[in-house]
C-alpha cells in the first residue's frame, strides 16, 4: 500500500494506492490519527486506485470517522472503485461516510 498526503487550504486530501488489509492498515491508521491529533477540519480518502480492502480497513475508516465527528470534522471519501463500493453497499456503511465521485465534489460539499 501507498499513502500521499496531500495539503491544501480547506482540506486534506490522503490518495491510497494497493490494498487496505491487516497488514497495511497500521500505517493507514496512524497517518488518518496524525490528522485528527491535529484536528484536520476536512479529510478527503482518495481510494480510486485501492485494488482491495478488508475489515482491518473499514474499521480504520469507522475510526477516523468517529473521532473526527467528535469535534465536528468532515471525513469525506472519493472516486471509490466499483469492487470496494460493493463492501461498503453490502455492510450499509455507504450510508455511514460521504461518498463522492471526484475529489472536487468532495471538496465543494
Amino acid at each position: 500500500m501507498k499513502i500521499e498526503t496531500a495539503a491544501h487550504s480547506d482540506y486534506t486530501v490522503i490518495s491510497i494506492a494497493g490494498e487496505i488489509d491487516m497488514y497495511s492498515s497500521p500505517e493507514l491508521r496512524d497517518t488518518l490519527l496524525a490528522l485528527v491529533k491535529k484536528k484536520a477540519a476536512t479529510v478527503i480518502v482518495n481510494l480510486k486506485d485501492v485494488k482491495y480492502i478488508d475489515s482491518s480497513g473499514i474499521a480504520t475508516f469507522v475510526e477516523a470517522l468517529k473521532k473526527m465527528l467528535a469535534y465536528k470534522g468532515k471525513f469525506k471519501m472519493a472516486q471509490v472503485p466499483d469492487r470496494v463500493m460493493e463492501i461498503f453497499n453490502f455492510s450499509k456503511l455507504d450510508k455511514v461516510f460521504n461518498i463522492y465521485g471526484s475529489i472536487e465534489d468532495a471538496a465543494n460539499s
